[in-house]
């Protein structure tokens, strides 16, 4: 059976994503493992997207797919495979690898990391195999949007004018330079799917949150405080807001990612209703691999 591998730019269109989708499906019945959220389909027709799709054909049906997103357009991406479980071990993966690294190149990547779930052994398997070992895990956790209910004592706002307390926050919480901070609210605010607030206690910013929609989920993002109010529940009033927030837009969940090993952050919100849906590992590339 001859086998075509051609490469597409996001957004896809309706009828490539629904193709992919039915091979996700099929891969869903024969091993009860949802793909959706690595292969970013929700949003893989989004037309502020950045990224491509690496896609294998045999005939008219897709059997073998990657997707890889470059998030905030700074040459830094994340992806993901799965490949038919007919056309599995026969090489179809390692072609689909190459047309990715080809894109890489052309594209001027400057990072990747690579994404399978803890429960698909065969992606785990693969990667393994292709010069990838293990990095950092990250839990997914959802809660039900909820009725009102926020505190009094925090305000939180649409984010407008304060840019300087917010790139501060931003930069002490996640350790990443006055450029990168920028760049990353440059890209929530100018995407209207992104929805950056502030929280203010006594008129001073002591938080942020962005809240993001992706088809019908509300997802956190960007969650942190001022360290000099930390310990104060306004990381709590953050979360119970976009619950809020869910329920004002309809959503039907609100969804977070966290890592694993952050019990401090996982306690937090548990006590917010937050429950464990799905694990995803992230892979990167050995030094020694070519």
């Amino acid at each position: 059976m001859d086998i075509t591998i051609l490469t597409v730019s996001f957004p896809l269109d309706v009828e490539t994503s629904s193709e992919i989708q039915a091979l996700v499906r099929k891969s869903e019945v024969l091993e009860e493992i949802k793909y959706d959220q690595v292969l970013n389909l929700p949003v893989i027709t989004d037309p502020l997207l950045k990224g491509f799709a690496v896609l294998a054909y045999a005939g008219d049906e897709i059997i073998g797919v990657i997707t890889a997103v470059d998030m905030i357009g700074i040459h830094s991406y994340e992806w993901s495979a799965l490949v038919h479980h007919d056309f599995r071990r026969q090489g179809l993966g390692q072609a689909l690898i190459q047309e990715l690294l080809r894109n890489f190149e052309i594209r001027g990547c400057e990072s990747e990391l690579a994404l399978t779930l803890k429960e698909s052994q065969s992606g785990a398997s693969f990667l393994l195999n292709e010069g990838y070992e293990w990095n950092f895990s990250e839990a997914t956790l959802k809660a039900e949007k909820r009725a009102d209910a926020s505190s009094s004592e925090v305000d939180i706002v649409p984010f407008t004018i304060e840019r300087q307390d917010l790139t501060r926050i931003l930069m002490s919480a996640f350790g990443d330079s006055e450029d990168e901070v920028h760049t990353m609210i440059e890209f929530n605010v100018s995407n209207p799917s992104r929805h950056v607030f502030v929280a203010k206690k006594q008129g001073e910013v002591v938080g942020t949150v962005t809240a993001v929609e992706e088809g019908d989920k509300l997802w956190i993002t960007a969650l942190a405080t001022d360290p000099l109010h930390q310990g104060q529940g306004i990381g709590s009033a953050l979360l119970v807001f976009v619950q809020e927030e869910g329920s004002r837009r309809g959503s039907e969940a609100v969804m977070l990612d966290v890592e694993i090993d952050n019990d401090k952050a996982l306690s937090v919100y548990e006590k917010a209703g937050f429950k464990p849906t799905l694990q995803v590992d992230y892979y990167v590339k050995t030094p020694t691999a070519n």
